[in-house]
């Protein structure tokens, strides 16, 4: 598949809001600048936001390892007590 062909992500509204309290939409001599800073902090953001999305997925695998695991200690224990 080349990339061309991928659909593009949105960009959630509250990035987008942040980043365009910095520019200057008037400025029309500096506009090129202005989108390529733009562009930047979009995507600074969008890793920021992946970066955080997956550690909150590692934590929360972890702690749905250790449940399984204590219910099937759980388990092992009212199965030896004959319960």
């Amino acid at each position: 598949m080349l990339w061309d062909d991928e659909p593009l992500p949105e960009v959630p509204a509250d990035i987008l809001a942040r980043v365009g309290q910095g520019t200057d939409s008037g400025d029309i001599g500096d506009r090129e600048r202005s989108a390529l800073q733009w562009v930047i902090a979009i995507n600074q953001r969008l890793y920021r936001r992946a970066w955080e999305l997956e550690r909150k997925v590692e934590e929360l695998e972890a702690h749905g390892q250790a449940m399984r695991e204590q219910i099937v200690g759980a388990g092992t224990t009212y199965a030896t007590a004959g319960i």
